[in-house]
């Protein structure tokens, strides 16, 4: 009988580890293992900005004691030991021109009142700032005089402008996207739009600018893809490897579905370690992955690790009411994975969210949490990117749609 007993302990001792493991949302985090995090909704005329504890499964957020700002762009970001916040004015609407900085209180919290501000003279049309250090960051604009303003994020100050109209199509601004830094170098794409309402039909384009100098050294085209980076939109990834993805977005997908055949491509195109080209032997269409369809586009994009990116995959067929939408019943967009060393992309299994909840997006550990607006409720849902499993609830708890999200660590 004490023989047969001790054979069982190995066994319940296991099935008591999966147990905990499986409600380890459950079990209250010690101080170490606290994270603080904040995330933005649009709500009627402004973005509310609300700091929470860790994604412990039931935890409900309020507004509170959120900081607002207006309706329009929203940039948030923490660098260094700051968080910069800005409401851009994007395609002439909304927005403000003054870019915040925030300092972290010592319970991890923005403070409510910002430490200093910047505020851009004239019509620039701020919408993203792109840092390459402490003491330099690149504000791009956007239906403006095709510059790229370069700041000094310690001091707040404007140090100079770097003109890229010169590299512009069909008129006087490139219609800079989001950027990234690696390596020394800025790279920038350039949308290449009409006044920011049409595609220009030409290759897909990035600025490539040297740090150092503030100049630019070449702008890279590639035909199988038309404009990256879109602001607003999509990002671009940097894998464990080194390798840099730029994505082309909305409005290449939306060109290929009202007007196939006449030269728009969607696609994911990449820029290998060390290189300043594109990868000619790597390019992904999302609207040929399984899952996906004609018009389908990627919203917002994260590296997950072992060569996976997550973002939210728009799918036309989902969309209940075409007259609308940003109606919150066309719930449209599904969190999907891209596996960028197979080529192959899958929806997971999760509910599909609107519009105005298909931004956030951030890995928490080895889990990926997307911040959606769902028939089961308006939060954070989590993905297990181990066992692969999507959950139908929310494992925290928003008073609107979550619109991004960021760590305070």
């Amino acid at each position: 009988m004490i023989k047969k007993f001790l054979w069982v302990l190995p066994a319940l001792a296991l099935t008591l580890s999966v147990i905990s493991c499986n409600k380890e949302d459950d079990i209250p985090k010690s101080k170490e293992d606290i994270h603080h995090f904040a995330y933005a909704s649009h709500v009627d005329n402004g973005f509310f900005i609300t700091t929470f504890e860790g994604f412990e499964k039931g935890t409900k957020t309020s507004f509170s004691e959120s900081i607002t700002v207006p309706s329009g762009h929203l940039f948030m970001e923490k660098y260094g030991k700051h968080v910069y916040i800005q409401s851009g004015s994007l395609f002439g609407q909304g927005g403000e021109q003054t870019l915040y900085k925030y300092s972290i209180d010592d319970k991890g919290r923005i403070s409510s009142v910002p430490v200093a501000s910047l505020s851009f003279p004239g019509s620039p049309n701020v919408v993203e700032l792109i840092f390459a250090s402490e003491t330099k960051a690149y504000a791009v604009t956007c239906a403006s005089r095709g510059q790229l303003i370069v700041i000094n994020p310690s001091t707040m100050k404007i140090i100079r402008e770097i003109d890229l109209s010169p590299y512009a199509e069909e008129d006087n601004d490139p219609d800079a996207g989001n950027g990234i830094v690696r390596d020394g170098k800025l790279f920038l794409p350039l949308n290449q739009t009409k006044a920011m309402k049409e595609l220009v039909r030409t290759s897909a384009q990035i600025a490539v600018i040297d740090i150092a100098s503030d100049k630019v050294e070449k702008v890279i085209k590639d035909k199988r893809a038309t404009g990256l980076g879109m602001i607003g939109h999509t990002c671009p990834i940097l894998d464990n490897n080194g390798n840099l993805y730029f994505y082309t977005g909305p409005a290449a997908a939306i060109m290929c579905l009202m007007m196939p055949n006449m030269g728009y491509n969607d696609g994911l195109l990449r820029i290998k370690k060390g290189e300043t080209d594109f990868d000619k032997d790597f390019y992904m269409s999302l609207q040929k992955t399984d899952g996906a369809e004609v018009g389908s586009y990627g919203m917002y994009m994260i590296y997950g690790g072992n060569d996976k990116i997550y973002l939210f995959l728009h799918k036309p067929s989902l969309v209940s009411d075409p007259q609308n939408p940003a109606s919150v019943e066309n719930k449209c967009f599904v969190p999907y994975e891209i596996d960028i060393k197979n080529k192959t992309g899958k929806i997971l299994p999760m509910p599909a969210s609107s519009s105005w909840a298909a931004n956030a997006i951030i890995k928490v550990g080895k889990n990926i949490y997307f911040g959606e607006h769902t028939k089961n409720g308006i939060g954070f849902y989590k993905y297990d990117t181990m066992t692969g499993r999507g959950h139908e609830v929310p494992s925290i708890e928003t008073p609107a749609g979550p619109y991004k999200i960021i760590s305070l660590d």
